[in-house]
C-alpha cells in the first residue's frame, strides 16, 4: 500500500470516529441541540420559514343578549430568511512531512503517526472555529461576528445581542438596542430588556438569577428546556450561595452530559458551565477582560426548543481525502485535505431567551 493511500484510509476512520465527540457533544449548546433532536439537514441557498408574531386575542368581544356581534380576521404570521453560511479547515502533507515519514521499513514501522496528528489539529481548529462563531459578539471587531449577509454562522449573540453602534438584521428582520422596533415579537426577551439591561455590571446571586429567570417561561416551556449558561466563575459562585444557605443543589439530572460539561439545578434553574467562558480566551475572541462581553461575564438564558443547528448533509464536517496538488499544472508537492461546514445556528424565538454581558461573582 503507498504512503498517500494508508494516508488517507488512516486519516479517513480516524476522522469519522470522532466527528461526534469532537463537534457536538464536546460544546453545550450542540450537545442540548442534539439533545433536543433539534439538527436538521437541509439543502437550498436559505432556510426559511414561518413565524407567529402575535396572539389573536384582541378579536374576543364581550357582548350582550341584543349586540351585535364584531367579526375581524387577524393575520400573525410573518416569514424569515436565514442564509447557509460555510467555512473549511485545509489540511496539509508537504513534501518533507511525506518523505520523513514514509513507512519505508520491513516492518512498517513510521516515525511519527503522521495522520493521527493532523486529524487532531483539524479537529480543534474546526471545533475552535465553531466555538468562536457560536459566541461571536459584533462589539469585538474580530471580523467573525455572523449577520444575515456576511459569511460567517449566526451564533448566541447574533440573535440575542442588542448593540445602538452594530444594529444588525436578524432574520432579515430590523430590530433596535432599544427592543422599540416594529418587530418587537422578534427582539430578545420581548419590551423586558435593553443594551444598558445587558451591559451594566451586576453582581451574581441566586435571587437576581430567578427574577430574570421567570419572566422568560411561557406556557409551552418545561424546566428541563430552559438553562442557564455561565463560565466557571458565574458557576462556581452561585454554587457556593446555595451551599452556603443550605440550598439543594442536583447534579446531571437527566444524564444528559458525559463529556467533560458540568451542570447543576439551583431552585427550579437548570445551570450549565460553559469551559470557554473563561477570560483567557478573550483575546481570540476580540474581547476586553474586565468589561462587558467579556467571555468569564457572560450569562445566557435560554429555551433549547428555540435552538436549531442547520446543516448541509454533504457539509457535515466532511473531510476529504488527500490530494497530490503535484498533479496540477504548476502545482507545488504537497498533498492537501480540507473538512467542510455548511449550514448555520438559528434561533427561532428571540422573544424566549436573555443575554446578560456584565455579571460578576
Amino acid at each position: 500500500m503507498s504512503y498517500h493511500q494508508d494516508l488517507e484510509k488512516t486519516t479517513r476512520d480516524m476522522h469519522d470516529a470522532c466527528l461526534e465527540v469532537e463537534y457536538m457533544k464536546k460544546l453545550p449548546i450542540l450537545n442540548l441541540i442534539l439533545e433536543k433532536k433539534n439538527k436538521k439537514f437541509k439543502g437550498g441557498k436559505r432556510y426559511y420559514w414561518e413565524i407567529d408574531t402575535d396572539t389573536t386575542e384582541d378579536t374576543a368581544q364581550n357582548y350582550g343578549a341584543q349586540d351585535t356581534l364584531t367579526h375581524q380576521n387577524s393575520d400573525t404570521l410573518d416569514d424569515v430568511y436565514f442564509r447557509r453560511k460555510q467555512f473549511q479547515v485545509p489540511v496539509t502533507i508537504d513534501l518533507d512531512e511525506e518523505l520523513q515519514n514514509a513507512m519505508e521499513t520491513e516492518d512498517r514501522t513510521q516515525l511519527h503517526k503522521l495522520a493521527k496528528h493532523k486529524v487532531k489539529k483539524c479537529n480543534e481548529a474546526g471545533r475552535l472555529h465553531l466555538r468562536k462563531q457560536l459566541y461571536a459578539s459584533p462589539n469585538a471587531g474580530t471580523g467573525i461576528f455572523g449577520t444575515d449577509t456576511n459569511k460567517n454562522m449566526q451564533g448566541l449573540n447574533s440573535a440575542l445581542q442588542l448593540d445602538a453602534t452594530n444594529i444588525t438584521t436578524y432574520g432579515e428582520k430590523t430590530r433596535s438596542d432599544t427592543c422599540d422596533s416594529t418587530y418587537k415579537f422578534w427582539q430578545p426577551a420581548n419590551d423586558i430588556y435593553t443594551k444598558v439591561n445587558q451591559e451594566t455590571e451586576t453582581n451574581i446571586s441566586i435571587e437576581w438569577l430567578q427574577s430574570v429567570y421567570d419572566p422568560i417561561g411561557d406556557l409551552e416551556t418545561t424546566s428541563s428546556d430552559k438553562l442557564i449558561i455561565v463560565g466557571n466563575a458565574l458557576y462556581m459562585a452561585l454554587r457556593s450561595e446555595a451551599q452556603a444557605r443550605s440550598m439543594p443543589v442536583d447534579y446531571d439530572p437527566a444524564g444528559n452530559f458525559k463529556y467533560g460539561i458540568e451542570e447543576m439545578v439551583i431552585d427550579g434553574m437548570r445551570i450549565v458551565k460553559e469551559p470557554f467562558f473563561q477570560t483567557r480566551y478573550n483575546t481570540i475572541m476580540g474581547e476586553t477582560t474586565g468589561s462587558a462581553h467579556d467571555l468569564s461575564r457572560r450569562l445566557y438564558i435560554l429555551n433549547m426548543n428555540d435552538w436549531y443547528f442547520y446543516i448541509h448533509p454533504k457539509r457535515n464536517f466532511f473531510m476529504t481525502t488527500f490530494f497530490d496538488q503535484s498533479q496540477i499544472a504548476n502545482g507545488v508537492d504537497f498533498t492537501l485535505a480540507r473538512l467542510k461546514v455548511a449550514g448555520n445556528i438559528i434561533c427561532r424565538h428571540p422573544n424566549r431567551q436573555a443575554y446578560f454581558a456584565n455579571i460578576i461573582p
